[in-house]
């Protein structure tokens, strides 16, 4: 969807508006947006994750990344006039402020003329001192649950030291792989809370 040269159809725009019904089934009255302040875009390039936070309620938008090195392979943020030469986070903020449009968002011209901020994370990683353990899911989800925007300083409790970050990436991945089995939307939930009572 993202690497659509042209799209004269609006197939990129049709993408996302299904995937925003699936993931909010019995509730389309959500569909326009406007009962949300902010909405998290999570995003998988190559094996890694980030996030691009839409912040509607200030205009503004947040790409939210532990990796703090972008220099090398893959710079990640760059804008062009053409859409396929934009980097990901600019063709995500192309989709979204067109679909804004579609369902005429009153911040819609807003967001348009946002900026992406790039958050500065004080635990972040680089591509040379990443070892195996750092995986971005892990962050992403930390990051999904502690941003906040604006409303207060952005702060995920992690340590800025390779063996303690190491530790509360292991813990994080432990509580999130439990907190997956055993949701109520988990069509195997019950089974696995079944199976539990016998640990």
């Amino acid at each position: 969807m993202l690497n659509l040269e042209t799209d004269s159809a609006g197939s990129r725009v049709s993408a996302f508006e299904c995937g925003l019904k699936t993931s909010l089934p019995e509730r389309h009255h959500l569909v326009d947006l406007r009962a949300f302040d902010m909405v998290f875009v999570p995003m998988l390039e190559g094996d890694h994750y980030y996030l691009v936070v839409f912040y509607l309620e200030a205009e503004c938008i947040h790409l939210v990344d532990h990796l703090g090195d972008r220099q090398g392979a893959w710079a990640l943020f760059w804008d062009d006039e053409t859409y396929i030469m934009k980097s990901t986070p600019f063709k995500v903020k192309e989709i979204f402020v067109d679909y804004l449009k579609l369902v005429n968002h009153p911040k819609a011209t807003a967001m348009q003329t946002s900026l992406i901020i790039r958050e500065d994370l004080p635990w972040s990683t680089t591509h040379r001192i990443a070892t195996p353990f750092v995986e971005s899911g892990i962050f992403a989800m930390r990051h999904m649950e502690q941003f906040v925007g604006s409303r207060r300083n952005f702060f995920c409790r992690f340590s800025v030291h390779g063996a303690r970050k190491k530790v509360q990436c292991n813990y994080l991945r432990k509580r999130y792989a439990a907190e997956i089995l055993l949701s109520p939307v988990n069509k195997y939930g019950a089974v696995i809370r079944h199976w539990l009572q016998f640990v």
